[in-house]
């Protein structure tokens, strides 16, 4: 009996430390929006983490061109996680680094998603609808975010591990 609570204990507490320099934010809902509009609210971090979205989800895929963030977030709402990629240059080393993490859960049904973040891409007219996130690399979840610069697959397996799959909506 010890060893099991013992064995709960140190679970609850593993599960617990942030992963690589993992932030947690408040959540700014689950509104739906129409499709093909604007977050009426400035999210809160870049990438976003929570907010209004679209009703629809994006294919869980390996993307070499940007997706809007409105349509992601309903992503990360049904358990999914998004790892972005953002670089002058394309960084077609890293983009084909970060793949080969990502392909294998995108192959068994997995809750995951990759895409470039780019800041000087417009959809739908000519603002913007990225943001500069920062970092060549950036892990979201819902309310969760980790950036980073250098590659690292343990720290980006980790993350996807622990948030992937895990369910959002209101109940």
């Amino acid at each position: 009996m010890v060893a099991i609570v013992a064995l709960v204990i140190y679970t609850n507490i593993r599960n617990t430390a942030p992963v690589g320099d993992e932030e947690r934010w408040p959540t700014q809902g689950n509104t739906h929006i129409p499709q093909g509009s604007a977050s009426p609210i400035e999210y809160n971090t870049t990438p976003p983490t929570s907010g209004p979205h679209y009703p629809g989800l994006a294919p869980w895929d390996i993307y070499d061109e940007p997706v809007r963030y409105e349509q992601v977030v309903h992503n990360m709402e049904d358990g999914g996680v998004i790892v972005y990629f953002q670089c002058e240059d394309g960084c077609p080393e890293l983009q084909e680094q970060l793949a080969e993490i990502v392909q294998p859960y995108v192959s068994s049904g997995r809750h995951v998603l990759m895409m470039p973040n780019d800041p000087s891409w417009t959809a739908f007219g000519s603002q913007s609808v990225h943001k500069d996130m920062g970092a060549r690399i950036a892990l979201t979840a819902w309310q969760r975010l980790d950036k980073f610069d250098e590659f690292d697959a343990d720290r980006i397996r980790a993350f996807i591990e622990r948030y992937e799959g895990i369910d959002h909506h209101v109940q």
